[in-house]
């Protein structure tokens, strides 16, 4: 398996080689419309004589996501330049620019609906289909599907039509389907990952403890929207008992799994929530959702012991060793997991003395609010570690801002709010850290403040200087 010379590494290789020491980009991260040419030159391809923006032109457009996503280029907010390049696994750097240049090519919401297709596309390849029946076949997979992931697929490649053909392009640029359209080695490889990282389906047959562990990996509206599939048809009550009996026995991601889809049904569950303060397992969950019904005005804070026992819950759910440190540092550190009492507790201090304490890094944020002259900006030197609330408050001081309007966050395509409010399709921002939305240098978020007035502020993550360990300042503005 040659990962490394298929069409779209080469060309990602010709392109590097051709930024060099850097080339201007626009404010987008983009190659300029006027170097368009020049760039395509340098990879041997042919463009459109006119294009309005680079990121329109596919046959640069997907090298240079491919590039980036490798680390053969770095962009910041004026210009692009070469980089050493992956140092590990080759094979691995090729999965993660076919994953970021499919991500390019999926234009709804989620920005998956390329992914969808060419996993689908392969699976179906496996079994070598007559060409002419490869777009039904595929049709027919993708309508058992959930409803959002067939609609995705037609918004990908921009073709407006179930866009096989713009499938397969992608797939063979990668080697992972030859001319026939046949599936290598590689594609089988790709075919084996994707299968991988599917979360299987659920369906009505399913025992409490299999649909916990099917909706353990899912976003919280996803394991909503597949558990109702599970849900009809079922006598409510025998339901939730089921679910609560799989939830004490479970993980602790199985555990959060029915504790959420409980807790969306609603207050007609009291009593078997009531009836949860019971299990060892479940009871600092129960007294969590009783408390928040009961409470005068919203406000409610656990006890110091449910306090520790969920901060050990939680944090062992996440796998990302710099997460889980910081979301344990943020309820009080180790000596919160020594008093939680809870049974994950000795498993969860060896993993974090294991992973010890991650590297701080120092986020610098040009951070310019669109649509007035003469341009206003700010920057921002703030930690990596900070959830998007926090970052909302650093903002509003940067610009002055009162804090007495709603605002929102958009990251590659996933879009944060305040809890509280309630925006549909929003996901909570105290939940995500900067350094989760913005990952890299040249990374851009969108920061909208007054949804009636929309003051748009876009931020890009300009450099990550190093930073001394016994720096504690939170945030300046410069």
């Amino acid at each position: 398996m040659d990962a490394v010379n298929c069409t779209i590494m080469v060309r990602a290789r010709l392109l590097a080689g051709w930024l060099g020491a850097g080339r201007p980009v626009t404010a987008k991260g983009v190659l300029r419309p006027a170097d368009i040419s020049a760039a395509a030159a340098a990879m041997g391809v042919e463009t459109p004589p006119k294009a309005r923006t680079a990121a329109d032109v596919e046959v640069l457009h997907r090298p240079w996501v491919a590039a980036q996503a490798m680390g053969l280029i770095a962009v910041d907010a004026i210009r692009a330049r070469a980089t050493i390049g992956p140092a590990g696994d080759q094979l691995e750097a090729w999965w993660t620019s076919l994953l970021a240049v499919l991500r390019s090519e999926s234009h709804d919401r989620r920005g998956e609906g390329a992914a969808v297709l060419c996993r689908t596309l392969l699976a179906v390849l496996e079994d070598e289909p007559p060409l002419d029946e490869l777009e039904d076949r595929v049709d027919a997979r993708l309508r058992v599907a959930d409803l959002w992931q067939f609609g995705a697929v037609f918004e990908a490649f921009r073709r407006g039509v179930m866009p096989v053909d713009g499938g397969l392009e992608v797939l063979a640029e990668f080697g992972a389907v030859d001319a026939a359209a046949r599936l290598t080695a590689l594609g089988r490889w790709a075919s084996r990952r994707f299968a991988a990282a599917t979360p299987q389906p659920v369906t009505p047959d399913l025992l409490a403890s299999e649909l916990l562990c099917r909706l353990a990996p899912l976003s919280e509206q996803d394991a909503l929207r597949q558990a109702q599939r599970w849900l009809a048809g079922r006598d409510i009550d025998e339901a939730v008992a089921a679910v609560f009996s799989a939830a004490e026995a479970g993980t602790p991601a199985a555990r959060l799994a029915g504790i959420d889809l409980v807790g969306a049904l609603g207050e007609a569950m009291r009593q078997a929530w009531q009836a949860a303060l019971e299990r060892p397992m479940l009871a600092p969950h129960a007294r969590a959702v009783l408390a928040t019904w009961d409470a005068v005005d919203d406000r409610w804070e656990p006890s110091e012991a449910d306090r520790s026992w969920l901060a050990v819950e939680y944090a062992l759910t996440v796998e990302d060793p710099e997460e889980r440190y910081h979301l344990v540092q943020d309820f009080g550190g180790p000596a919160v997991v020594e008093a939680s009492g809870h049974p994950g507790a000795p498993g969860l201090r060896e993993a974090l003395a294991a992973a010890g304490r991650p590297p701080q890094r120092v986020y610098q944020l040009k951070i310019v609010l669109s649509g007035v002259t003469p341009p206003v900006w700010r920057r921002l030197r703030v930690p990596g570690s900070i959830p998007l609330d926090v970052l909302h408050y650093s903002i509003q001081a940067a610009f002055d801002w009162d804090d007495d309007h709603l605002h929102t966050f958009e990251a590659d395509r996933r879009r944060y709010s305040d809890p509280d409010t309630a925006l549909d399709g929003y996901e909570d921002e105290t939940d995500v850290r900067l350094a989760k939305a913005m990952p890299r240098e040249g990374a851009t978020m969108t920061y909208v403040y007054d949804l009636g007035d929309c003051w748009e502020h876009r931020l890009l993550f300009v450099v990550s200087p190093s930073r001394r360990r016994g720096d504690r300042s939170i945030c300046r503005s410069l």
